[in-house]
């Protein structure tokens, strides 16, 4: 009895050593779940030539990709040299991220929709034809997402929002839907900020555009301005990392570092505000997730799932994705310590109730023993 699991770069192409990213995450944390009911695992993923290695139990098949299995191909290449392995009378198929389905097939499977990711706003100048070409790019990614996902016969969404768009497009969406929120490790008391100092203020994600890379670096900018003592931490790296260094390291009070994903508690946890400014292509955020689990005030935007765990002036603020928005939020917070403290403990209690990992896995073993049992 195996769970199959495809997604294109669990390990890293060459297959020695892992890939850093949330889905990555996300699948290592669901293995043990899935191995607790019996099953065992093997993955299936693209790599720069053919392998099959054996990690912590788990086998992982590395399935080699030219440019004729590029793009969406990958994903059938995967598939098709998945089908062989597969028992239908016993096994079952999880898709790591449901761009990987390409078709049914005869096991029962199971899809994870990380969010919706073709949201981000393009406000550049743009001619009437340019927009028009933007509008049918987004209605065919919407198009080809509803195709996909009726290939499934159970999908597993981290928001809220995701369903909700779906039954909106869909007269009949003929799909089950769970929603399984992401989450995070739960320290077991609050994490105590310290009374004195400067104000520690961190931005803990990738660097990309939409991942508000600008909007933080411009807004704090504004900030550090006004409040020249305050702390900045700047934590990890991608391809916005340059416009970054450019506005700010002339600061010395901001500190660019990189850490491994499980050691984001740790660096959150002595910090007072963490800066969450998404500005497309969110599910239920595990940054934010991570920074409310370790008591900080979170400033976050309203984007995708963001918006099924943050009641804003509660446990966190809510905002537009813009500059103006976030320099007036981090002010906010900055000439307002009571409401500060307020949102970092309602932060922590909501992620403690409600987005603890032992509650994420407690929902993935209702699902997962419903589809072994056939009642799926």
């Amino acid at each position: 009895m195996t769970a199959h699991i495809i997604y294109y770069n669990y390990l890293t192409p060459d297959g020695k050593a892992m890939s850093i990213g949330g889905i990555q995450t996300y699948i290592t944390n669901l293995m043990p779940v899935i191995s607790e009911l019996g099953y065992k695992i093997s993955i299936y993923q693209r790599s720069d030539h053919d392998f099959r290695i054996q990690k912590d139990g788990v086998d992982i098949h590395g399935i080699t990709y030219t440019k004729e299995t590029w793009g969406s191909a990958v994903a059938r290449h995967l598939v098709n040299n998945a089908l062989p392995y597969i028992d239908a009378s016993k096994d079952i198929l999880i898709y790591g991220c449901e761009t990987c389905i390409t078709r049914r097939v005869s096991c029962p499977t199971i899809a994870i929709q990380h969010g919706i990711f073709w949201d981000v706003e393009d406000k550049e100048p743009m001619s009437r034809l340019e927009y028009l070409k933007k509008i049918l790019r987004r209605l065919q990614t919407s198009w080809n997402t509803v195709q996909r996902v009726t290939k499934a016969d159970t999908l597993v969404c981290v928001d809220h929002n995701f369903v909700n768009w779906h039954r909106a497009v869909c007269i009949n969406t003929g799909i089950r839907h769970f929603v399984v929120p992401n989450f995070s490790h739960i320290p077991d008391t609050c994490p105590t900020k310290a009374e004195s100092g400067p104000l520690r203020i961190i931005f803990a994600r990738r660097f990309f555009i939409h991942r508000g890379t600008r909007i933080f670096t411009n807004a704090i900018s504004r900030i550090l301005e006004e409040y020249p003592h305050i702390d900045i931490t700047i934590a990890g790296d991608g391809p916005d990392a340059p416009y970054m260094h450019e506005h700010l390291d002339s600061h010395s009070n901001v500190h660019f570092i990189r850490f491994a994903s499980n050691e984001s508690l740790q660096i959150h946890q002595d910090k007072d505000i963490a800066i969450i400014p998404t500005i497309g292509s969110e599910g239920t955020s595990l940054s934010l997730l991570e920074a409310m689990a370790s008591g900080c005030a979170v400033v976050c935007t309203n984007v995708g799932g963001m918006t099924n765990i943050v009641l804003d002036h509660y446990n966190g603020l809510m905002i537009n994705p813009d500059e103006e928005s976030l320099y007036q939020a981090i002010k906010l917070l900055i000439e307002d310590p009571i409401l500060k403290t307020s949102l970092q403990k309602n932060a922590y209690e909501t992620a403690k109730a409600s987005f603890s990992l032992e509650m994420w896995k407690e929902r993935w073993r209702h699902i997962l023993k419903k589809v072994k049992n056939g009642k799926l």
